[in-house]
């Protein structure tokens, strides 16, 4: 189920996190001492009133996360609550870290690992003077109820990174003003307490923001946003989409990709919830295109999109099922199989081809990383644990597959990995590839598969890329994977004014013309799949074409719409997106009149040929009336595209039995009149007798005057035609 929850007025978002601590008890038996022991993540004992306690802390590095909370009676909790808040200093977030103390609890020690400064308001906590470097440390007075500690912490979190998945920003958290997306504050905690071992008092934690913003366990957004949600594959996905973000990939594909990556991967680590975020990308130039941190908390680039084979959605939600610790000899494995796994999923839906794929892995065939040693980083020129840790990883997944007639499979040996107790070495990968053969193949088939993949990350040999077939046995069959694309040239203006090829990144038309496109529905995949098109307006269906198409096969679908309104349009025919802008037609320009003769004689005609041209850059349009002393003699339309000249004709015929010229012989004036300019020329006209030049009878010279007015709207063309 998905679900939408706009952020209006004030959201607080709250993550609870725990972590038990272990029963400190003053033992007065005579010979009888708990033994002392050194500071873990469980928690501390006290030996005959001395304080041993643990503390528990999310810093070290970016990959720790908290614990998950821990059930208990609320009696027997420490609660510590970090309050964020916007500050008036950008790029720091103002943190209250707030404890509420049961009874039992006789001494609390507080380390801020994440304060910026050395600025801190106490409220029932005092400095402790055994200080160390790597935080703040305070003591809890015994006494104030309700303890805090006031104190900003550094919003921007810049790196260098490197990798397929850097960008050429720095920024992994950042205050951006408006808005900001920051790491959840650091704080340890150390604690003693009084009672029965039964009942052990645990720390639970809470991070809420004040106004609008929501936090996660290891990350937090604070500003306007909206929050969606979804209930799928035994887990519950919160995408977090920031008001100043711009998301290229809908909920619905995230949750979709998440989803499907989840029901393919049992490989356990599956957390109960994912907390996503769309980092806005209009004023911040990220380090990355994404980044996970904690046990399931992520951020991607807003712009990056769900339907490729280097989806760096699927990329990041993988890394939420690495449950292991690498030494660095297994470190390639991290980021080989978040790679490979996104690339395949990407295929195994439908949302990426198979040369799609295979360019992908084809990268760990290149040098430098091809030369890399695996299990070395220190050989790693480029990115080799992306490029060619991500080809082995495919390469083991598929002879795994294979062998086991699909029993076992790279994620077995995640699986493995991430049942381990301690750090994970490459001896351990290779051991959990060949228990995982062993699952279904004989024992000299699980040592060979063994002895390839040490090859492969052990020594400079690297795999090659398989085809479709061998990807098909061991895989199985690619499903279809129909996607559309605007055809070369597809998009034409047609109607009365022109009929063309128009740009596509903006389509300009005038009212009365019509779209026409050409989409290529193509089948790369391994099976007939069907394709329905839809062409919409404004998100409104108005056409639609579907079929079927074999494995590899295309089929070309035209679409077409008339406009008969001005305005902009968002024009959306299956994945292809255009914005149509239509406008009234624009005025032609009168460029110059002519007649085919200079003299004429009363009665008979004249052809009167006017120029007319268009400057604007869409098409124009409208009537010219050819006028005789100002009466219309004849009216022709004028069509023309944009930057286009045109010659228009009409045959005249000067009336010669006491009509407008009389009798008598005089020069005519012959002009074109336009809405925005005009054009004349003269004739002379011979007439039986003499006339005025009023128009009466008598002698005198007699003027005609011969007008051509244009009215109507105009376009733009290009070049010079006829019309007649």
């Amino acid at each position: 189920m998905s679900r939408r929850e706009p952020s209006t007025g004030v959201r607080t978002a709250v993550v609870a996190l725990s972590v038990a601590a272990l029963l400190t008890v003053a033992l007065t038996v005579a010979g009888v001492a708990p033994a002392a022991g050194g500071a873990d993540h469980g928690g501390g004992a006290v030996v005959a009133g001395e304080t041993n306690p643990a503390v528990e802390s999310r810093s070290g590095s970016a990959a720790a996360g908290p614990t998950a909370q821990t059930a208990g009676d609320d009696a027997d909790a420490i609660r510590l609550r970090n309050e964020l808040a916007r500050t008036g200093e950008r790029g720091t977030v103002g943190v209250t870290t707030r404890a509420a103390i049961p009874d039992r609890v006789t001494e609390l020690e507080v380390t801020l690992l994440s304060a910026a400064d050395a600025d801190v308001e106490a409220d029932g906590f005092v400095r402790a003077d055994d200080a160390g470097p790597d935080g703040s440390v305070w003591e809890w007075d015994g006494e104030t109820a309700d303890p805090s500690l006031s104190y900003a912490i550094d919003a921007n979190d810049t790196a260098e990174e490197e990798g397929p998945l850097a960008t050429a920003g720095a920024y992994r958290f950042v205050d951006a003003g408006e808005w900001a997306l920051v790491r959840t504050p650091r704080v340890a905690a150390a604690w003693s307490y009084t009672g029965q071992y039964e009942g052990q008092v645990r720390l639970d934690r809470e991070t809420v923001v004040a106004g609008e913003g929501v936090a996660s366990r290891s990350m937090a957004f604070l500003g306007p946003h909206e929050e969606y949600v979804r209930e799928a594959a035994g887990q519950r996905y919160r995408l977090i989409v920031p008001d100043a973000a711009d998301p290229v990939a809908p909920p619905d594909e995230v949750f979709d990709a998440f989803a499907g990556a989840s029901t393919a991967l049992r490989l356990g680590a599956r957390d109960a919830e994912v907390v996503a975020f769309a980092a806005p990308t209009g004023e911040v130039s990220w380090g990355v295109r994404g980044l996970q941190i904690g046990d399931a908390d992520l951020w991607v680039r807003d712009g990056e999109p769900v339907g490729t084979a280097a989806d760096v959605w699927t990329h990041e939600y993988v890394h939420t099922r690495q449950a292991y610790r690498a030494e660095a000899s297994a470190r390639w494995i991290a980021e080989a199989s978040a790679t490979h796994y996104a690339a395949l999923f990407a295929l195994d839906r439908g949302a990426a081809g198979f040369e799609e794929f295979e360019r992908t892995l084809a990268r760990g065939e290149r040098e430098p990383d091809a030369s890399a040693v695996l299990s070395d980083p220190t050989t790693w020129e480029g990115y080799a644990d992306y490029t060619k840790g991500a080809l082995v990883a495919g390469e083991i997944d598929r002879r795994l597959r294979a062998a086991t007639d699909g029993a076992a499979s790279l994620a077995t040996v995640l699986r493995d990995l991430n049942e381990a107790d301690g750090p994970v070495t490459n001896e351990d990968v290779l051991d959990a590839v060949e228990a995982a053969a062993a699952e279904g193949a004989d024992d000299a088939t699980a040592a060979e598969i063994r002895a390839d993949a040490e090859r492969l990350t052990t020594t400079r040999a690297t795999a090659e890329t398989w085809d479709r077939d061998a990807h098909a046995a061991a895989f199985g069959e690619t499903p279809a994977q129909v996607g559309y694309e605007l055809a070369h040239d597809g998009i034409r203006a047609t109607g009365e004014y022109r009929n063309r090829t128009v740009a596509r990144d903006r389509v300009e038309l005038v009212v009365g013309e019509s779209l026409e496109a050409e989409i290529v529905a193509s089948n790369t995949g391994g099976a007939t799949g069907g394709y329905d098109l839809s062409l919409s307006i404004d998100g409104e269906p108005v056409a639609n074409r579907s079929g079927t198409l074999g494995a590899g096969a295309e089929t070309v679908e035209r679409f077409e719409h008339h406009f008969d309104s001005a305005g902009e349009y968002e024009v959306r025919i299956g994945s292809e997106r255009l914005t149509v802008a239509v406008s009234e037609p624009a005025r032609p320009r009168v460029r110059s009149v002519s007649t085919d003769r200079d003299r004429v004689t009363a009665g008979e005609t004249i052809v009167a040929t006017a120029t007319v041209g268009n400057d604007a850059s869409v098409p124009a349009g409208g009537e010219i009336a050819f006028r005789i002393d100002g009466e219309t003699a004849a009216t022709a339309p004028v069509r023309l595209d944009a930057g286009e000249e045109a010659t228009i004709e009409r045959e005249i015929t000067v009336d010669g039995d006491g009509g407008p010229l009389g009798v008598g012989s005089a020069d005519a004036t012959v002009s074109v009149v336009g809405p925005v300019d005009e054009a004349s020329t003269t004739v002379a006209v011979e007439s039986d007798g003499p006339i005025s030049t009023d128009g009466a009878p008598g002698f005198g010279p007699a003027v005609a005057l011969v007008s051509v007015i244009v009215a109507g709207a105009a376009f733009t063309g290009r070049g010079r035609r006829e019309n007649s």
